[in-house]
């Protein structure tokens, strides 16, 4: 009975971390991300100023920057594929997720500095992004070391 709740522990464990830091990646997306004097804008409010005053036109980052529209899309994929049993599938896809939005969030963390001016980076969506990023990979790691564990088993013979 301790050795199954042992291994239901295991995989929820881990799971849980993962579908809470996806949750908190999602809603840091739509915190401000930037202050433009009394106005604050989420990250897609961002990546449509961007993409409307045509900055990235014609360049690849502009494929990039678009995709950042297709990230809930990709979470609610990654926990649809864990709800139905391919269990490290769904973890490389949150994984994947986390590290794109951790990457971008953290860089927006680090260049936020602080709230004096009229027009800068808002700390709070890129640093609730970055701690849900930091939250689902861990506990994407997690799920796939755990995974792993079983397939070292003796599937026959002796014990």
């Amino acid at each position: 009975m301790v050795s199954d709740w042992n291994a239901r522990a295991r995989t929820a464990l881990p799971a849980a971390l993962t579908g809470a830091g996806l949750v908190v990646v999602a809603v840091g997306m739509f915190l401000p991300w930037l202050r433009s004097g009394a106005v604050l804008r989420d990250s897609f409010q961002v990546v449509g100023v961007i993409t409307t005053l045509g900055f990235l036109r014609g360049q690849a980052l502009e494929l990039v920057l678009r995709a950042w529209f297709a990230i809930i899309p990709a979470i609610t994929l990654s926990v649809v594929l864990y709800a139905l049993g391919f269990r490290r599938s769904g973890a490389t896809l949150g994984a994947a997720i986390a590290i794109i939005t951790g990457t971008v969030s953290g860089g927006a963390t680090v260049e936020s500095g602080g709230d004096d001016g009229p027009l800068g980076i808002a700390a709070t969506g890129p640093a609730t992004t970055l701690t849900g990023s930091v939250l689902a990979v861990l506990g994407a790691v997690l799920i796939v070391v755990n995974g792993r564990g079983g397939t070292r088993r003796n599937a026959g013979g002796e014990p």
